[in-house]
């Protein structure tokens, strides 16, 4: 329970937020408080594994997104407007350039088209391919595959890295600053290492990497003689991380519980950053939303 203080403390504080944000309406700033309040007294760990629950229950999300992934030694960076219906899953994808023009566009139904995704690059050679979603057209500069979107994948990393450490021991590697919108939580895994990995019969990195929820584009190039996703064979003695990252920051909006901005290190610095806005939670699509007849989209070859 809350003691009466605290409660007292938190209205003072509301009222502060509101003659000094002038840009958050009062509703907003009444949520705020209602969130600062109940999340009194929780750690970083449980707001995590409340973010977890949450992306876990999402129906539908459209987003934009600002990445910045190491490739090869290099932070490349691109911007993408991402819609994606859960269940069954089913994302359109279109790349923003860097003058705000429109990049690529991806059309993807894990139910439809032979586990194929459409893309339109919206240059030359200015028609439709079909490819499978872990080909080297779609992962070029790219760490996960469009059967995920940041979210799903993100979730599924975090329970996978709650089952290794155990619920009760997360504060040993999670810790929490508190501002006005978001939980800023950091994640330290202090045992982070390169392992060895025999391969299995039939595994790629990718197959690997999912089991294992890491990052394949890390493992390939941490592995100087493995040259892509599927050039490992039954038996190959690989280097995998024994956790995804050595540290994972998250900005997780209160309102939402959803993460707006996830940064990954590891042992070599700055790994991977995702920055997402104009994020809409459980929007309701139609058919034309993954459909090559949406007038908005440029599938017309």
């Amino acid at each position: 329970m809350i003691s009466k203080f605290r409660l007292i403390f938190f209205v003072h504080l509301a009222i502060v937020k509101i003659f000094c944000l002038s840009k958050v309406n009062l509703l907003t700033t009444f949520l705020l408080l209602l969130t600062q309040v109940f999340a009194f007294g929780q750690d970083g760990g449980q707001i995590l594994l409340k973010s977890v629950e949450e992306i876990q229950g999402l129906i539908s999300l459209q987003f934009e997104m600002v990445s910045n992934e190491r490739i090869e030694g290099e932070l490349l960076q691109s911007k993408s407007l991402t819609k994606t219906e859960m269940n069954p899953y089913r994302s359109y994808l279109k790349g923003i350039l860097g003058d705000g023009t429109r990049g690529p566009e991806l059309l993807y139904a894990k139910d439809k088209n032979n586990n194929e995704v459409l893309v339109s690059p919206n240059k030359f050679p200015f028609f439709n391919i079909k490819t499978k979603p872990n080909s080297w057209i779609l992962r070029k500069g790219h760490h996960y595959t469009v059967e995920e979107n940041i979210y799903t994948f993100i979730s599924k990393v975090m329970v996978n890295e709650f089952k290794k450490l155990g619920h009760d021991n997360l504060d040993q590697y999670v810790s929490m600053q508190d501002d006005v919108l978001c939980y800023h939580i950091t994640t330290n895994w202090t045992e982070f290492e390169w392992i060895r990995y025999k391969v299995k019969n039939g595994e790629t990195l990718t197959s690997i990497a999912q089991s294992k929820r890491i990052c394949d584009t890390q493992v390939l190039f941490k592995n100087d003689d493995v040259d892509s996703y599927e050039d490992v064979e039954t038996g190959d003695d690989i280097l995998i991380p024994n956790h995804y990252a050595k540290q994972v920051i998250f900005y997780i909006e209160k309102t939402s519980l959803l993460p707006l901005y996830i940064k990954i290190s590891d042992e070599k610095g700055v790994f991977a950053i995702y920055e997402i806005s104009e994020l809409i939670i459980n929007p309701e699509f139609n058919e034309l939303d993954f459909s090559t007849e949406n007038d908005d989209y440029n599938f017309k070859y």
